[in-house]
C-alpha cells in the first residue's frame, strides 16, 4: 500500500484467479482500503465456483430444493436476473454447465496446463433461460434439477461498484471491471485506458473490458454464447464499455463479445453504453 502528498492511497492486489486489482482512494486513511481489500477476499470466499465449500458451490449441489441462501447471494441471484433481461439473454449465469464442458472446469492456470479436450460429438445441451430455472425469494432460493449457477459475469462488475461507494473519491479495479467515484487526485476526472489504447475521462461512471483472448486455453474460452452452449464464435477480440456503472458496463461488454460485431455497435448504443471501443480480429473500431 503506498500512500502521496496530496492524501491519494494505492494498493495493488490479486483475486478472482489471479486478477489484477487496484484501489485508489483520495483522501481517506489505509484502514479503509485495507477494508476493501478483505471484503473482496470474502466475496470471493463466498461465491467462487471453484471451492466446493463455498455458499454458492453448496446452492449449486442443491439444485432442485428450496434453500435458504445468504443476502449476498440472494442479491447477486437477482442481479443475475436482471442482467439476463438487461442482455437480451445473452449473458446467463445458467451457462455452468456449458463452460465445464467446455473445459473450464478448473482454476484458469490449471486449464491452461492441461491439453486441448478432444472434439465432442455428441450435441451440446441448450442452456436454459435463466427465469425458467431460477427462483429467488426472501432468503431463499431455488435452481432446477441438472442446473448450475456461475456469477464470474456479474459479480465483479456489482462488488466494484458496492465498494467504490463508500467513497466520495475513488476508483476500484477488480480484474478489468472499474468503478470511479469523484473527480480524482486532481478534480478533473479519472482517466482509463480502454482496450483500443485510448484514453477517456470519467467520473461516477463504470468501466469494463471483456474479450475472447484473456481466458483461453487449448480449444477454447471463456465467454459461453448461450445460443450455442458454446464458447462464442466472434470477431470481437476485446471490448471496452463505459456505462453508468461498473456492472452495467461489464454486462454490455461481455454481450456485445458474444454477439459479435457489427451488431454489437448499434446494440451497445441502445442499451447505455457512453462509449465504447472494440478490438476485432482484422481491424480496430471505437464509437
Amino acid at each position: 500500500m503506498s500512500s502521496t502528498g496530496d492524501g491519494t492511497t494505492r494498493h495493488v492486489f490479486t483475486a478472482f484467479g489471479g486478477a489484477r486489482c487496484e484501489v485508489i482512494v483520495c483522501a481517506s486513511n489505509d484502514s479503509a482500503v485495507s477494508a476493501v481489500v478483505a471484503d473482496t477476499y470474502a466475496f470471493e470466499r463466498q461465491l467462487t465456483r471453484f471451492d466446493a465449500r463455498s455458499e454458492l458451490s453448496a446452492f449449486n449441489a442443491a439444485a432442485g430444493a428450496r434453500v435458504s441462501v445468504s443476502a449476498l447471494l440472494g442479491e447477486l441471484l437477482r442481479v443475475s436476473l436482471d442482467v439476463y433481461a438487461m442482455s437480451d439473454g445473452l449473458v446467463n449465469a445458467a451457462c455452468l454447465p456449458a463452460l465445464i464442458d467446455a473445459g473450464y472446469d478448473r482454476s484458469i492456470n490449471q486449464v491452461r496446463r492441461r491439453p486441448a479436450l478432444p472434439a465432442r460429438r455428441s450435441p451440446h445441451p441448450l442452456v436454459p433461460p435463466l427465469p425458467n430455472v431460477l427462483e429467488v425469494g426472501d432468503g431463499w432460493a431455488r435452481l432446477a434439477t441438472g442446473c448450475a449457477i456461475d456469477l464470474g459475469g456479474v459479480g465483479k462488475g456489482w462488488l466494484a461498484d458496492r465498494l467504490a461507494e463508500r467513497f466520495d473519491n475513488a476508483a476500484i479495479n477488480l480484474g478489468g471491471d472499474l468503478r470511479a467515484q469523484g473527480g480524482g487526485p486532481d478534480a478533473a476526472g479519472w482517466v482509463v485506458s480502454l482496450c483500443d489504447g485510448r484514453l477517456v475521462t470519467i467520473r461516477d461512471a463504470g468501466v469494463a473490458t471483456s474479450g475472447t483472448s484473456g481466458r483461453r486455453w487449448p480449444g477454447g474460452h471463456h465467454l459461453i454464447d448461450p445460443r450455442t452452449a458454446v464458447p462464442a464464435c466472434t470477431d470481437i477480440t476485446a471490448v471496452s464499455v463505459v456505462a453508468e456503472s461498473a456492472s452495467r458496463a461489464e454486462v454490455l461488454a461481455k454481450a456485445a463479445c458474444v454477439m459479435g460485431a457489427p451488431p454489437a455497435g448499434g446494440w451497445l448504443q441502445s442499451h447505455g453504453s457512453m462509449c465504447h471501443a472494440m478490438l476485432l480480429t482484422a481491424s480496430t473500431h471505437a464509437a
